[in-house]
């Protein structure tokens, strides 16, 4: 079976990048699709020079959440293409509720802290401002909430050499590389259910 499975990105796209290579070197069974809210984004090119499929979302987005014409569109791309997952790397903008209605943990996101902690844009700072010495990242599903869905996989980072915010984030990113593409793996490959905001593997 080939799973059929859409990163999300505004930028870079790093967690995107290696969520392609890691599924390419372990010879994963997966056609991707990169879509983007920005046409200038560095991951497009990423996407392009790896030869996977892209697409920019047509309509004008204004404010942090998409409207309801980038809601249709992303609508008709899961339809179209029969998306089985859609993974957030770095995309800044809010899915509407009329999708996470629609398609029921099926939207999922890397966070860069231990949720519940730190929620937000700023986690990582947020980290090194309260002074904590272990932060990491959290892999949940979306729901109606911000950063309030169900925790599929979670890791701990050692924060306490760094001096500044950047530095937690550095240290804190080569971990979702690996967390990520092990809970997409895991999501792929392994039965699980969901016991209120725990994501169980296994029976």
């Amino acid at each position: 079976m080939i799973f059929k499975i859409a990163i999300l990105i505004s930028g870079r796209g790093s967690n995107m990048e290696s969520l392609l290579n890691k599924s390419l070197e372990n010879k994963l069974d997966i056609e991707f699709i990169v879509i983007s809210d920005n046409p200038n984004a560095e991951g497009l090119l990423i996407a392009e020079r790896m030869g996977v499929r892209a697409i920019v979302l047509k309509e004008s987005i204004k404010g942090c959440k998409l409207n309801e014409e980038n809601a249709n569109e992303i609508e008709r791309i899961i339809e179209e293409n029969n998306i089985y997952l859609m993974l957030l790397a770095g995309f800044m903008r809010i899915i509407p509720n009329k999708l996470i209605k629609k398609y029921p943990m099926k939207f999922i996101n890397i966070h860069p802290s231990l949720l519940p902690s730190f929620k937000g844009k700023e986690a990582q700072k947020d980290a090194f401002d309260y002074g904590v010495k272990v932060s990491g990242c959290t892999v949940h599903f979306i729901d109606e909430g911000i950063d309030t869905g169900p925790i599929i996989m979670q890791r701990s980072v050692d924060i306490s050499s760094a001096s500044n915010a950047e530095e937690v984030k550095t240290l804190i990113l080569k971990a979702e590389h690996n967390l990520y593409f092990e809970a997409m793996r895991g999501l792929l490959e392994k039965n699980y259910h969901i016991e209120g905001r725990r994501v169980i593997f296994g029976g």
